[in-house]
């Protein structure tokens, strides 16, 4: 499983192209966080979002199973 952090894996911001008045974000505010081979972003909001570990990767982007490690040792089944 890939890492979020490692330098293979690639996202991007994305910036309102319009004024606060149109979506609520100031022109050239950051306002996606997206991957960088796909469709998948998050909206980026004062509240919490899924964040980058929840992204809804196309099935066929590189990326698709990039994790934190937080991610993993919280939601990956451990056989001990």
């Amino acid at each position: 499983m890939k890492d979020v952090f490692s330098s293979d894996t690639e996202y991007e911001i994305e910036r309102s192209h319009t004024p606060v008045s149109e979506d609520g974000y100031k022109l050239g505010e950051p306002k996606f966080l997206q991957c960088a081979h796909c469709s998948a972003q998050v909206l980026l909001t004062e509240t919490p979002s899924p964040g980058i570990d929840e992204l809804p990767h196309d099935k066929d982007c590189p990326q698709r199973w990039a994790r934190t490690p937080w991610w993993r040792d919280h939601f990956l089944a451990t056989s001990d």
